[in-house]
């Protein structure tokens, strides 16, 4: 019985990350976003959303800017939150927070976690959602919980946000 268990093990191909294929879907995220504030629904409580961003879209990752970070901290400029592989390994970000990228439907998502002192950890996922033409981008936030035995939770006070942003333009 053991050895056709081995085997069995042996011929099963190994979990591997996968590499996120660059549609158009994901170069297009490429840029300098703004918040529109009178757009979007829901929220998150105490997390609030950055006003603005920069995402930098590369063949083997993306990076983030944003002027909000973890807890609340904001900034005035933008600042590196870190870069996430496209590869779909988990990456860990400036903030401390774990990251790993996807596809949902075919767009950016991001799942990142956060470790608590008391075991749990914050899991946020995010899908980045463009408009038609590119100048208008959602996204998608849901916050849940993971107990230290595996079993997942939900937050009470709020846990889907989506939050809209406006394409900056270049400047001349």
């Amino acid at each position: 019985m053991v050895a056709v268990a081995a085997a069995v093990v042996a011929a099963s191909p190994r979990l591997t990350a996968q590499q996120i294929p660059l549609t158009d879907k994901i170069t297009r995220l490429d840029g300098t976003w703004v918040r529109v504030p009178e757009k979007g629904w829901g929220g998150i409580c105490g997390v609030p959303a950055s006003n603005g961003m920069k995402l930098s879209v590369s063949a083997a990752e993306i990076s983030i800017e944003a002027d909000t970070f973890s807890q609340g901290v904001s900034s005035q400029a933008l600042k590196p939150i870190g870069e996430v592989k496209l590869d779909g390994s988990q990456t860990v970000l400036f903030t401390g927070r774990t990251a790993t990228a996807s596809t949902d439907a075919g767009w950016l998502a991001i799942t990142t976690i956060q470790q608590r002192n008391v075991g749990v950890a914050n899991v946020m996922h995010e899908v980045y959602i463009l408009n038609k033409n590119s100048d208008e981008l959602t996204v998608w936030r849901t916050l849940n919980t993971r107990r230290p035995n595996g079993v997942d939770g939900k937050i009470d006070c709020g846990n889907h946000h989506a939050i809209v942003y406006s394409r900056k333009p270049l400047s001349k």
